[in-house]
């Protein structure tokens, strides 16, 4: 894709894709364009997260407020009431109809951020349920890396004191342990491994680091490709120093994967597609290579 030239002019036109930026509803081809475009300007970044915030806070203040059954009929009262006075039932209308607009606008995106309730960790079930009604939206090949970060990285209990780098690296074994430093150093400043360890789900074998930073989870999910599995079918996000990166959304995660000739690599998070994918960036092309000279 050609880069164009920043100026006044682009960084309107950004701004104009910027809320179906956050909501994840651009072409993939728009969205790259944006993603490029903020790598670059500070302002615009800048825009972006400001406005996430408030997306963010509107989220919370609708999910903690019950919207009243009689709400329709109760306006259309109050209009009735103000009618003997054309100019206090043109300010009342007016205020109510941006109102409902506001509250239409935020009851009908409710169900893009609200996240299904958890079941309780013993409830295996319950689990499994979720994790299929989250993937949805998802091709098969990534719904596999999404299945594993919910299972492992979120229906789990950590200790209050996690192991050390050290620890976690013995346990993930000789041939994947030198993946510890190596996502350790790539990762943004913040960020923690809170575990690395092999694991099983839904009949296969992984290899999963989580790391937090303070208030979301993140994984790298690794394992190895089954017959006919390839996630080159997908549209491309971009490469990442010639590894092409692909990502989807399924409601509140981002999903971000990669591949070998033997394994898929997935990036999965709460963060937003934006910070999601910028990490897959930072972490492929040195887990592509790690994984390229993994024998057996």
């Amino acid at each position: 894709m050609k880069l164009v030239q920043f100026g006044e002019n682009t960084c309107a036109r950004i701004r104009r894709y910027m809320d179906s930026y956050i909501n994840n509803e651009l072409l993939v081809e728009t969205n790259h364009e944006v993603l490029r475009h903020l790598e670059t300007c500070p302002a615009c970044a800048a825009e972006v997260e400001s406005r996430t915030r408030l997306k963010i806070r509107l989220k919370r203040a609708v999910q903690n407020q019950t919207v009243p059954e009689d709400l329709q009929a109760r306006v259309h009262a109050a209009l009735r009431q103000e009618s003997h006075s054309s100019f206090a039932w043109t300010r009342w209308a007016s205020a109510a109809a941006a109102v409902l607009m506001v509250a239409a606008g935020l009851w009908f995106e409710l169900p893009r951020w609200t996240r299904p309730a958890l079941p309780d960790l013993a409830d295996r079930r319950g689990q499994d349920a979720f994790i299929q009604k989250v993937s949805t939206s998802l091709s098969a090949v990534l719904k596999v890396g999404l299945g594993d970060h919910i299972h492992c990285a979120i229906f789990r209990k950590y200790p209050k004191n996690p192991p050390s780098v050290d620890e976690m690296a013995q346990k993930l074994g000789p041939s994947y342990q030198e993946l510890v430093p190596l996502v350790k150093a790539r990762v943004p400043e913040g960020y923690r491994i809170i575990l690395a360890h092999q694991c099983g789900f839904q009949g296969r074998r992984f290899v999963h680091l989580t790391l937090t930073n303070g208030s979301s989870l993140l994984s790298l999910v690794i394992t190895r490709r089954q017959p006919g599995e390839s996630m080159q079918a997908l549209p491309i996000s971009d490469h990442a120093a010639g590894v092409p990166v692909y990502q989807a959304a399924a409601q509140n995660y981002d999903v971000a994967g990669f591949e070998t000739d033997q394994f898929l690599a997935y990036v999965v998070s709460d963060l937003g597609a934006r910070q999601n994918l910028q990490i897959a960036y930072a972490l492929a092309p040195a887990v592509h290579q790690f994984l390229a000279a993994v024998r057996g």
